[in-house]
């Protein structure tokens, strides 16, 4: 059997993310009505104002971020660009090779970027059916292969050519049936039902999972 590419395919020239046009979730409704049609059983969502019952709840990926995880991220940058300087400075000969990183060997021990953020997760949507749009992260490059299992993200490259996102911006997708991804560069729906649920991995570590039951092509203009 052929071992799996080790890098990943060149992003295309020009390409950018796609700015996603989503709407807030819905705030959680403390006592949703129920529907007199059929005996008072209920055929809202029976935790969010809008939303009927059986339908996903469409998402934004801060959405996924709860109070108080995006200034611990802004925190962790910071202290790490401040370490980084120190070291790069303790390690220059002179101050003028210590000001800018860009003199950094590409492979050298300063050369990495650890994944900020925490795994604090909105718990009220534990166990939600959910819809979010993406891009796809496969855990190998072998071309038309499908997957039973990626990451998703909120942004083009993340994980492969950028530094990954917080883990509370990452989901872990198991597809069952395996899906089959033309195109890593296209941004996507997904639907299914997400958990909290931490994955490590070499790739990105995240603080959701999501048990996928459709997925199909974002419009791009």
């Amino acid at each position: 059997m052929a071992l799996a590419p080790a890098t990943p395919p060149p992003m295309p020239e020009g390409a950018e993310s796609v700015e996603f046009e989503t709407e807030a979730a819905p705030e959680p409704d403390p006592a949703p009505a129920a529907s007199e049609d059929n005996g008072g059983a209920s055929e809202v969502h029976p935790k969010y104002w809008g939303i009927a019952a059986g339908e996903p709840l469409p998402l934004r990926w801060e959405d996924l971020m709860p109070e108080g995880s995006e200034e611990e991220l802004y925190r962790q940058q910071e202290e790490f660009y401040r370490m980084l300087q120190q070291r790069y400075a303790a390690n220059s000969s002179s101050l003028a090779d210590a000001q800018p990183f860009d003199e950094i060997e590409e492979g050298s021990a300063m050369d990495f970027m650890p994944q900020f953020g925490t795994f604090d997760v909105v718990e009220d949507l534990d166990g939600e059916l959910i819809r979010i749009p993406g891009y796809v992260v496969p855990f190998d490059f072998t071309p038309n292969r499908r997957l039973n299992e990626f990451l998703f993200v909120p942004y083009m490259g993340a994980c492969i050519h950028t530094p990954p996102p917080p883990p509370n911006q990452i989901i872990f997708v198991r597809a069952d049936p395996a899906v089959k991804v033309d195109d890593i560069w296209a941004p996507y729906w997904l639907e299914g039902e997400l958990s909290a649920e931490v994955n490590e991995n070499e790739v990105g570590d995240a603080a959701y999972a999501l048990s996928l039951t459709e997925m199909e092509p974002y419009p791009v203009p």
